[in-house]
């Protein structure tokens, strides 16, 4: 990932690390990364995408599956709709990296409850099948592309979530920009398909 030529992992610094998880803090922003490779998984400039996507569909009890940087979980909380946020991620490490994130890391203007915010360590899938709970908002956000491999999870997930949809819920899923069309186009489809519970 190259900012005005600068490599975040080489230019930035590291923050947080726990297993393999890694967040590095440049030009005051924050870079998560999972695995070896330098895999960028999410950045807080995200929060500009989210704000055009999730418009104004959160409300009520809330669901987001994967947690990332937390810069959804936080712009979702800002709703005044919002009763409650749970949010599910399976990696231990990316919640233990998000709870060590001091609030000097954190460069939001947001005012948001986190009192609300309740985050479980679990799969979304096993999660979606064995909940009682009925929300009236989901977001998915568990992959780092839109792709031939992430399209059948994406689906598969996004069809486990309708069942825990309130009737007259929406549910939406993080839309990369740079996912190539014949892709956005099928990713499209399953949230039409799948994305709103009206029984």
């Amino acid at each position: 990932m190259s900012e005005s030529g600068i490599n975040y992992f080489s230019d930035g610094s590291l923050v947080v690390e726990v297993g393999n998880v890694k967040v590095y803090r440049m030009n005051e922003k924050l870079y998560l990364e999972i695995g070896p490779g330098h895999t960028l998984w999410a950045l807080e400039d995200e929060l500009i995408d989210y704000m055009e996507q999730l418009k104004d569909y959160p409300k009520g009890d809330c669901l987001e599956i994967g947690l990332g940087l937390g810069v959804a979980s936080r712009y979702i909380l800002t709703f005044p709709a919002v009763n409650s946020l749970t949010t599910v991620e399976l990696n231990k490490d990316v919640i233990v990296a998000h709870s060590l994130l001091d609030d000097k890391y954190r460069h939001y203007t947001m005012d948001y409850n986190s009192d609300c915010h309740k985050i479980l360590h679990t799969g979304g899938l096993e999660y979606a099948y064995m909940t009682k709970k009925r929300y009236d908002f989901i977001f998915v956000d568990f992959y780092d592309r839109i792709d031939e491999d992430t399209l059948p999870m994406i689906e598969d997930m996004v069809r486990a979530c309708n069942r825990i949809l309130k009737p007259g819920a929406k549910m939406i899923g993080w839309l990369d920009k740079y996912t190539p069309e014949e892709y956005m186009i099928e990713f499209t489809y399953i949230f039409e398909r799948y994305g709103t519970r009206n029984d």
